[in-house]
């Protein structure tokens, strides 16, 4: 089984020591390898979005274009035995969660808000935007974000949603992608 990285290129490789971060850490995890740096192995082709596959070493670079997507409602589901902490090519749990006529998922696990299946989650409580602390995959963007102080880390609970103002979707393709908290449906 494989493990990836989903990078966004503009005119560079986006966010590009969270990824190496990440990557290094799973590897070093799996294979108790040396670090290894992407920028060594993407080429920089604007306004793609590009998928490194790697095990001990990278597998497959794959290249493609970058598709807006619109999310309006999102649909809470709960599910206690999900595990998905280093981002792999295995996502049939993941996907076993989606819901037709919704445009993405909010995974509760043991009460606790975690991620949709390809965003971190952020809401907004008029002054500061909380992520997660227990976000099912420590995602790129949302480490850059608290790195910067933008978010803050909290336990949230599934019945404290509606006490916030908004929610937005975060990953390293859809950047920060903000919703009315009414998009979520119980």
């Amino acid at each position: 089984m494989g493990y990836i990285e989903t990078i966004l290129i503009t005119e560079k490789i986006e966010n590009l020591k969270f990824h190496n971060d990440r990557m290094n850490k799973t590897r070093k995890n799996f294979y108790n390898v040396n670090e290894i740096d992407l920028k060594d192995y993407i080429e920089i082709i604007p306004n793609k979005r590009v998928r490194v596959v790697y095990e001990k070493e990278i597998k497959k670079i794959e290249y493609f274009e970058l598709n807006k997507r619109e999310f309006n409602r999102l649909k809470i589901v709960e599910c206690n035995d999900i595990e998905y902490s280093y981002k792999s090519e295995n996502r049939e749990k993941l996907n076993s969660l989606k819901i037709e006529g919704f445009d993405e998922v909010i995974i509760v696990k043991n009460g606790l808000v975690t991620d949709t299946t390809i965003s971190n989650l952020a809401f907004f409580d008029g002054i500061h935007w909380i992520t997660s602390k227990t976000p099912l995959l420590k995602g790129t963007k949302r480490e850059e974000l608290i790195q910067k102080g933008f978010l803050k880390e909290k336990d949230i609970k599934v019945d404290e949603i509606q006490n916030y103002q908004k929610v937005a979707m975060m990953n390293a393709i859809i950047g920060f992608y903000e919703m009315d908290i009414n998009s979520i449906v119980f």
